[in-house]
C-alpha cells in the first residue's frame, strides 16, 4: 500500500506473512529488537526461526512490513482461546519497529493486519500487553482497548472489527478513524 505519511511524504508499505526464506531477515530484527528492550537475551537463530515458526510447526505467525522492499519490523502473535467467555482471539506476543520507522503509523498498521487475519480466521478479540504504559505501545492499547491493572489489554467486540476494517488503508486515515474505547463494550 502507498500511504502518505503525516508529512505528506508518500511511503510504500507492506505487510504480508512471513516466508521460510525470511528466517535471516526475521532474526536480524528480533536481534535488534532484544537488545533494545532485553540486553543480554541471545535471541534466536535463523535456523531455528525456520525450524520452529516459519516452517509452520509452531502456534506463533509472524508478520514482516516492509517500506520500499525494507524490512523494517514485524509482528509475532497467534491464537488464543477466553474459556470464560467461549471466544477465540489473538495474542500479540512481540511487535517491532526499526527506530527511524516508528512515530507515522507503522505499528498501527501491522495491529491492523494482526486483526483482520483474525477476524478472517473467525477470531473476535485482540489480546496484548505493554509493560510500559507510558511506552508508545502502552498509549496505543489504551487508547483502543480495555487495559487492567496488569497491563494486559484486550480489544474486543465493535472496536476490534473496527480496526481489522482499517487494514489496507494510509497510516493517517488509521488514525483519524479508531475506534472509542467504548465500542470495546459493544457485541
Amino acid at each position: 500500500m502507498a500511504a502518505p505519511d503525516a508529512r505528506g511524504v508518500n511511503l510504500r508499505m507492506d505487510i504480508r506473512s512471513a516466508r521460510l526464506s525470511d528466517a535471516s531477515i526475521l532474526a536480524s530484527l528480533l536481534s535488534a529488537y532484544l537488545t533494545e528492550s532485553f540486553p543480554g537475551h541471545s535471541g534466536t537463530s535463523a535456523e531455528i526461526l525456520e525450524r520452529d515458526v516459519l516452517s509452520g510447526a509452531s502456534i506463533l505467525r509472524l508478520l514482516l512490513v516492509e517500506r520500499r522492499g525494507v524490512p523494517v519490523g514485524f509482528a509475532a502473535w497467534h491464537r488464543v482461546y477466553d474459556l470464560h467467555w467461549g471466544k477465540g482471539g489473538a495474542e500479540i506476543d512481540d511487535l517491532y519497529l526499526v527506530p527511524q520507522y516508528r512515530g507515522n503509523g507503522v505499528a498501527l498498521a501491522l495491529v491492523a493486519a494482526v486483526c483482520n487475519a483474525a477476524v478472517q480466521e473467525g477470531l473476535v478479540y485482540l489480546h496484548g500487553t505493554s509493560f510500559d504504559r507510558e511506552s508508545p505501545v502502552g498509549r496505543f492499547y489504551d487508547r483502543i482497548a480495555v487495559v487492567g491493572h496488569s497491563a494486559q489489554s484486550y480489544c474486543a467486540g465493535r472496536a476490534f472489527r473496527r480496526i481489522a476494517e482499517l487494514h489496507g488503508q494510509s497510516p493517517r486515515d488509521m488514525a483519524r478513524s479508531l475506534p472509542p474505547k467504548a465500542w470495546n463494550y459493544e457485541p
